[in-house]
């Protein structure tokens, strides 16, 4: 093992971001690597077998973007780049593949926890 790599296993991960929608993590992860921070996405499954309730997915399981800790403040920069400059359209009455009609402003599916998806 090189000094390198010895350095880098020993190295911390911290959470630089917490979102309930797995594909806002994703894409603040695709950000940051795109910017060379390598960064990956936690909590994602844990959140999707427990579904969601009637008011949202249940917010004890928080989907979280990590970071190691040396590029932190690189990171947190970024992410305020990325969270300022991104454009919040609302999410309109949708039908899910399961068939279940989804209220306007709900990203995911009460139903099947499906998360909503932009048609192209």
């Amino acid at each position: 093992m090189t000094e390198e790599s010895s350095k880098r296993q020993n190295e911390k991960l911290v959470v630089l971001a917490t979102f309930d929608n797995p594909s806002e993590a994703h894409r603040l992860r695709a950000e940051l690597e795109a910017n060379g921070i390598r960064a990956s996405v936690s909590n994602e499954n844990s959140a999707n077998v427990i579904g969601a309730s009637l008011f949202g997915r249940i917010a004890a399981i928080s989907i979280e973007v990590l970071v190691l800790d040396a590029d932190l403040n690189r990171a947190t920069e970024i992410k305020n780049n990325y969270l300022n400059n991104r454009k919040e359209t609302p999410v309109p009455e949708w039908t899910c593949h399961c068939g279940e009609t989804v209220d306007a402003g709900f990203s995911t599916c009460w139903a099947c926890g499906v998360e909503y998806q932009e048609k192209n």
